[in-house]
């Protein structure tokens, strides 16, 4: 094919060319637009032979500054950073939601990880293109992640943080986390349907959040509380219902195989050291109150049970009353 034999076959069809990209949108993608349109054109062919076909969430958490700078993190890093990012997602939903890291890899660090639920209903095998679990399962870590998100950018946009108050406290200790480790995050959702969605903590969110630490120090004070009452129920997925007297029922999750370890059983009266932590209601609105096993107090009454302090009052009350029923701080 001759170099005049083109130019006459693009002369020969100029006012189409130019009649097409008139139509043409030239407005620039960002990354998140072409990602997705591709995911979503891969699945739709997918489809046609695999109508149920999913592909597998996955968030990827960017790490760059000096202690990301090998595409490996520490173990004393990784756990400063990833406990505050699960209460975080743990705080945006009433679903239980957890993160499994699956994956590490360079660019500077990239930690892979795939939010799970602890759904009881029945599991579906795993395929390349459809994750285990439920079919509620997506929709409640989608919908964590996406909430996560929502609440970075209004830090971000130093906006009204009024909706977010259960998960300022998650943020806070992983800006104090990023801030001590000198380090700057950027998070990317791939979600099972074929969306891509970006979200980064600047400078400018963290600032925002230290200056929060002023004026929103209740929704930043740890309260622990004591709580006395009878054993009801214990479940190997960690949780024990602790009857009080004369008030319902408590449950109080554990970490995981924690409570194949405690030194009860069931119909002992105990006393038990509890974190309270708010996180918000599917739909927005109201919120719920977890209580976390911390530990059980001494003779002395003296409760140590944090490993790592960070820059968080802790506000220590004693109660047996209902966990719907208004409490001060004692």
């Amino acid at each position: 094919m001759t170099t005049n034999w083109r130019q006459r076959v693009l002369e020969s069809h100029r006012a189409d060319l130019d009649e097409w990209l008139e139509h043409e949108d030239t407005t620039e993608l960002d990354e998140d637009t072409v990602d997705t349109a591709q995911r979503i054109q891969w699945l739709s062919s997918v489809r046609r032979w695999h109508p149920t076909a999913r592909h597998r969430e996955e968030l990827t958490i960017r790490l760059t500054g000096g202690e990301a700078g090998r595409g490996g993190l520490r173990f004393s890093v990784g756990n400063a950073l990833l406990k505050p990012l699960q209460d975080g997602v743990t705080a945006s939903t009433d679903e239980d939601v957890e993160l499994e890291l699956v994956g590490i890899s360079a660019g500077s660090t990239v930690l892979h990880v795939r939010p799970t639920t602890s759904n009881t209903a029945p599991q579906k095998p795993a395929t390349d293109n459809h994750s285990a679990g439920s079919d509620d399962a997506p929709e409640a870590a989608e919908q964590a992640i996406s909430v996560l998100f929502d609440a970075v950018k209004t830090v971000e946009g130093r906006e009204d943080v009024t909706e977010w108050t259960p998960m300022l406290s998650s943020l806070s200790r992983l800006v104090s986390a990023l801030d001590r480790f000198d380090l700057a995050v950027q998070f990317r959702y791939y979600s099972g349907d074929g969306t891509v969605n970006s979200s980064a903590l600047t400078e400018t969110g963290k600032q925002y959040v230290r200056e929060l630490r002023k004026t929103h120090k209740d929704a930043l004070t740890r309260v622990q509380s004591t709580i006395f009452g009878r054993v009801t129920e214990m479940k190997l997925s960690g949780v024990a219902v602790i009857k009080p007297p004369s008030s319902p029922a408590i449950s109080v999750k554990f970490d995981p195989g924690e409570i194949t370890q405690v030194p009860w059983k069931l119909g002992d009266e105990v006393h038990l050291v509890v974190e309270e932590r708010r996180r918000l209601a599917r739909g927005g609105g109201n919120t719920v109150t977890d209580y976390l096993f911390l530990g059980m107090p001494t003779e002395d009454d003296v409760i140590e049970v944090f490993d790592d302090p960070d820059d968080f009052p802790v506000t220590v009350r004693h109660r047996v009353a209902p966990p719907n029923e208004d409490r001060d701080a004692q």
